[in-house]
């Protein structure tokens, strides 16, 4: 009796692990950057439309980051939205804010919770995607 209770629950544990540990972020079929505008109160028009190579790299940094079950109620509107487009045609909101001059945590319209970057080089990675 122990021992089929024993394997479920690995297999659920491995199983479990698996999910966690795979990519949060896939890849997009178009990805675009808007910037909040503080005088208008909007969401530029598209901005920027990020090419393959910076959407694997946007991609790598997002699915480092720390995830963070409880979702942070943020006191001022993102500084900057990403709208990643998938393959079936459905889409994913990313909202970044800026802590101290450098992108730090976002949220996603898909997944709940917050996203914090890890390190310095994320950010800067981020910084770089974003200002090209």
């Amino acid at each position: 009796m122990r021992k089929p209770v024993i394997i479920a629950l690995v297999l659920f544990f491995g199983l479990a692990g698996m999910i966690f540990a795979s990519n949060q972020f896939e890849k997009s079929r178009i990805a675009t950057v808007q910037f909040w505008d503080e005088d208008s109160q909007v969401y530029e028009e598209v901005s920027v439309v990020l090419n393959d190579q910076e959407q694997k790299e946007l991609r790598s940094v997002l699915n480092s980051s720390d995830y963070k079950a409880r979702q942070s109620e943020m006191a001022v509107v993102a500084d900057v939205k990403l709208t990643f487009t998938y393959e079936d045609n459905h889409s994913e909101r990313i909202y970044l804010w800026k802590e101290s001059g450098q992108y730090s945590r976002f949220t996603s319209s898909e997944k709940e919770g917050t996203f914090i970057l890890k390190d310095s080089e994320a950010k800067r990675k981020i910084e770089t995607i974003l200002s090209r």
